[in-house]
Parts: structure tokens; sequence; C-alpha cells
């Protein structure tokens, strides 16, 4: 029986959701090489976009709700246009690390 991995899919902004599709294609390749199960909890916010609807980059509970999981797949953010760079980075991206402890940015 294989285990079953969670996985947080946030597309974000830009480019984020134009390779986000691409990317889950090939973890799901991978996945069926490997005999694993990828389960995917597709988010929209942690963008430029929920930030112009809400006021804010994520909810209140955005860090119950990916703690369940385990990995977040996360596609790109930041709009300078719509949105200044220190509110979309500071309110998405730098807090998924500090609060996750993650401090390494891998990108293949």
């Amino acid at each position: 029986m294989s285990k079953t991995y969670k996985i947080a899919a946030i597309a974000g902004d830009g480019i984020g959701k134009e390779v986000m599709p691409e990317g889950l294609r090939v973890l799901e390749a991978a996945a069926r090489r490997f005999g694993i199960t990828l389960e995917y909890t597709h988010i929209d916010w942690a963008s430029c976009d929920y930030y112009a609807e809400t006021g804010q980059m994520m909810p209140d509970d955005w860090k119950a709700q990916l703690q369940g999981h385990d990995a977040i797949y996360f596609g790109a953010v930041g709009w300078p246009a719509t949105v200044p760079d220190h509110i979309s980075l500071w309110g998405s991206l730098l807090k998924f690390r500090r609060e996750f402890d993650q401090y390494i940015n891998l990108r293949p």
C-alpha cells in the first residue's frame, strides 16, 4: 500500500499560474513511477488578486489551513504594478518561510 502525501498547491501570481499545471503533471508522473499517491489542495490565496479582493495576502487562518500538508508547492508571488513587493512578499512567501522554518528556496 502506498503512502499518500498531501500537497498544498498555491499558484500565486504571474508565471506561477502558468507553470503550476505543468508542474503538477510532472509530480503526478513521478508519483506513478515511484508508486506514491499525491493529494492536492488547490489554494487561491497568497496572490495579488486575493489581496485586491480582501486587502490581505492570506486569510487569518492560513497556517491552520496549511499545517496538515506534507509540502507546499508554491508558484510565484508578486505583481509590483498592483501590489508593492514589501506587501506581497512579507504577506505570503516570507510568512511561510518563517512560520514553518523553511530556509531553502530550491529551484530546479
